[in-house]
């Protein structure tokens, strides 16, 4: 770091002052070497009048073009006996010459040879003259070009290569999960693995507190923070929520040894957090847009007011190959009055991103998630039930008191089946809701569930499970018993007594005796299979019921 804030080193004028592109050859000591002023070598002859201690000195090509390597190499000797801080060069040194200028350790910057000779010598002069003046400058320009590397299309990685040549340090541009995105590694080496980088960069307990809020992040007053991730190697980052609205997008962070990071790298991390935020808001409306697209042709697809031919005709949209097999998800919260299907969208993709299997999702009609993914030949549905599994997982870190409930089914071997698949899902998933089962639910295991659902709405059916079960909720609510739990775990053990009690954690006895009630209450004899099998019925469309009261 500088000893004062007035003093320019060399490094200040490395980033701040010279074009981009410049090239530290021979580095010859310190870069952090002070730098009093600038001088335009003029005369060979006259060297050692003018150059001073500390000058930085520009050596002209029309200098270097009249002198011989020899001579070229006894001015650089002569440079490093006069004590100047660096010399700078319009093109490339040869070996020899590098090899002179690091045995006398005097550091020599190559500017590219199109670069003008004299904005060189005034942008160093300026940056002597005022420092925070030339910082702001150089700021603006690095945001301009940052801003029409998004224009171009060039996304967020070589951005982040521009930011790691301007400050020598390592740029890691994070999404809001604190996935890295991009990365820029500074070319002279660093002394953490990239596999404890990620992991340090990916815990969200090493940020700062007030970011690990998106939304506290964005209100902040703050335009950066600076902290020690590697205690052990003298490691720092400086660190910006990249806010776009009203909420922290991602993250930029600047890592180097924790001396060195300058006011330098606090410019870069605020002018290119700003470019990030408009190169993420891009990403995020074209994305917006596609998805839009796509999803009015799934709700046609699915709904089934699309003809064939526009099927056909519309299909490029999904951008996703169709003529394979898919399995078809649908879930859902299993709570209706619960977060935003947009959670459940939100995690999923985050999922899916480090998955190489091609699998679409949309929200449908905000009842439930459709998932189509992606199945090799001959697969089972397993690849679902576990992408199931882990999406569970996730959201219950995120959201502990929160759960879900998917249906699954498939195969659909072309677009055309996709909705009668989709259905199928559908309907797994109400069932799967209606019995509480917070859990995947496969359309192919329902059994006698699939019919069961399609007599719902016969007033007759209501009529006979009122009269079959409505007595033993009646009997739960006003003894605060549990006598159809009993009866479902009864018909669950397949009528074993011992089995049935210690599920229910109950003495065989007191079973026997819930079991008794329960025949007299609803009339039915357990012994008789005709009774036992109208029970069970009543019992299974009871449990279907959307809403199940005490009073039926």
């Amino acid at each position: 770091m500088n000893s004062s804030p007035n003093e320019v080193v060399l490094g200040d004028v490395l980033r701040l002052a010279l074009p981009l592109g410049t090239t530290l050859r021979a580095r010859g000591g310190d870069s952090r070497r002070s730098v009093k002023w600038v001088t335009l070598l003029t005369d060979r002859t006259r060297l050692a009048q003018e150059v001073n201690a500390a000058d930085i000195v520009i050596y002209p090509p029309v200098l270097r073009d009249s002198a011989d390597d020899d001579a070229f190499q006894a001015d650089i000797e002569a440079l490093a006996h006069q004590e100047a801080a660096a010399l700078i060069v319009f093109g490339t040194l040869n070996d020899r010459d590098v090899k002179t200028a690091t045995a006398v350790k005097l550091p020599v910057l190559e500017v590219t040879p199109t670069a003008n000779l004299r904005d060189t010598h005034k942008d160093i002069a300026a940056l002597l003259l005022d420092h925070q003046s030339q910082l702001s400058t150089r700021g603006m320009e690095l945001y301009r070009d940052l801003s029409k590397m998004s224009r171009d299309g060039l996304g967020l990685r070589p951005m982040a290569e521009l930011m790691a040549k301007l400050t020598e340090k390592l740029v890691v541009i994070q999404d809001k999960r604190l996935e890295v995105v991009a990365i820029a590694w500074p070319s002279n080496s660093f002394p953490v693995d990239e596999q404890s980088l990620f992991a340090a960069l990916g815990d969200q307990d090493n940020l700062p507190a007030v970011l690990r809020n998106r939304k506290a992040a964005a209100k902040s007053s703050r335009s950066h923070w600076q902290q020690l991730i590697f205690p052990n190697h003298d490691i720092a980052r400086l660190v910006t929520p990249i806010i776009s609205g009203d909420r922290a997008r991602g993250y930029l962070s600047i890592i180097g040894p924790a001396g060195e990071l300058d006011m330098l790298d606090t410019m870069v991390i605020e002018n290119g957090a700003m470019a990030c935020a408009l190169e993420m808001a891009k990403a995020k409306a074209v994305s917006e847009a596609r998805k839009s697209l796509r999803g009015n042709f799934l709700e046609g697809l699915l709904a089934g007011t699309l003809p064939k031919r526009e099927i056909e005709r519309l299909s490029a949209r999904l951008d996703h190959d169709t003529a394979v097999p898919h399995s078809v998800l649908a879930i859902a919260w299993d709570d209706d009055d619960a977060l935003s299907l947009r959670r459940i969208e939100t995690t999923l993709n985050w999922l899916l991103s480090t998955n190489n299997r091609p699998t679409l999702v949309h929200v449908y009609g905000d009842d439930h998630i459709c998932v189509f993914q992606t199945l090799r030949t001959n697969e089972d549905l397993g690849i679902s039930h576990r992408l199931v599994r882990r999406l569970s997982e996730q959201l219950q870190v995120e959201y502990p008191d929160r759960y879900i409930i998917a249906g699954i089914s498939g195969p659909a071997y072309n677009l055309n089946e996709w909705p009668e698949v989709h259905n199928e899902a559908t309907q797994a998933l109400e069932v799967g809701k209606r019995l509480q089962l917070r859990d995947s639910v496969e359309f192919n295991s329902l059994g006698v569930y699939r019919l069961l659902g399609q007599l719902d709405g016969i007033p007759a059916v209501h009529t006979f499970t009122d009269r079959v079960i409505g007595p033993l909720v009646e009997y739960d609510r006003r003894h605060r018993s549990n006598l159809v739990n009993t009866i479902a775990a009864y018909f669950g053990h397949h009528g074993n007594v011992s089995q049935t009690a210690e599920a229910l954690f109950i003495h065989r006895n007191t079973l026997l005796y819930r079991l008794d009630r329960i025949q007299e209450l609803t009339g039915h004899d357990l012994d008789q299979a005709d009774m036992r099998l109208a029970l069970h019925l009543a019992l299974k469309l009871w449990q279907l019921r959307p809403e199940k009261t005490n009073e039926p």
